[in-house]
């Protein structure tokens, strides 16, 4: 069987909506449940997450053999693994800030400007399969494990994310420029070497142009642009669950 992505379609509303519906299905399932039930549940949607990602890349290994799409460093692959994490000991505040403010609104990102599944001459195909599902899990996951309190954050967890994001962000510019060299095809983990098809990413790209340092190339201008949108959508990420939080407290 063959279908064709179209954006904007009724079925890519479905994809929009879909994460949310099923996130708060199973919150008002769950939410009178024991804590380990919840847990039970979220560990479960994790392992479908990192069954998905590992079908995909075992795939992508097959029939292209290694390259940089065979190494899970894009925000969508350790998204996966992320939200297991947290879902096995929500305790890891960092990991869960790191989840919730970078990796859920990246994914969510992913699921409504899909224009990279218009490329897919078949979407029915292991890849854009693990694409839909996955991005779209990915959104539901990290809100059950918000509206479960799984994810519970504060500023403090919220300032050491910044920490360990900034630095793999910087680095991300060099593994791709390494890559590209070594496998001579484009390395794109974090979008940091190009914007891909996402159209407000697009239209940051075009702002600057391409300069080269040290063997390094980039555009300053969409790493600088990229870097403080990351920031300022983490911290609105963060501001949302702690509204959850003031919520689910006034309710006790």
């Amino acid at each position: 069987m063959q279908a064709q992505f179209e954006m904007w379609s009724m079925f890519h509303y479905f994809m929009v909506v879909f994460p949310f519906v099923l996130a708060v299905i199973l919150y008002i399932f769950t939410r009178d449940k024991a804590f380990a039930v919840k847990r039970r549940v979220a560990i479960a949607m994790g392992i479908i997450l990192v069954g998905i990602l590992a079908t995909r890349q075992i795939y992508v290994f097959g029939t292209d053999g290694l390259g940089p799409e065979v190494f899970p460093f894009h925000i969508s692959h350790f998204a996966n693994i992320l939200l297991l994490i947290v879902a096995i000991n929500p305790n890891l505040r960092v990991t869960s800030a790191i989840a919730w403010c970078l990796a859920v609104p990246a994914g969510l990102a992913a699921v409504v400007f899909a224009d990279a599944l218009e490329t897919y001459s078949n979407v029915l195909s292991i890849r854009g399969l693990s694409y839909i599902l996955g991005h779209m899990l990915i959104v539901a996951t990290g809100l059950y494990l918000l509206l479960t309190e799984m994810i519970r954050i504060d500023r403090r967890a919220l300032l050491k994310a910044y920490a360990i994001v900034v630095p793999l962000y910087v680095l991300s510019v060099i593994v791709n420029n390494w890559f590209t060299d070594i496998f001579n095809e484009q390395s794109n983990y974090l979008f940091t070497y190009a914007p891909g098809s996402a159209a407000p990413l697009v239209y940051l790209y075009s702002l600057g142009s391409d300069i080269t340092v040290a063997g390094v190339t980039f555009n300053p201008v969409y790493i600088l642009s990229l870097t403080i949108i990351g920031a300022v959508v983490m911290f609105l990420m963060y501001l949302l669950a702690k509204l959850w939080y003031v919520r689910q407290d006034s309710n006790l």
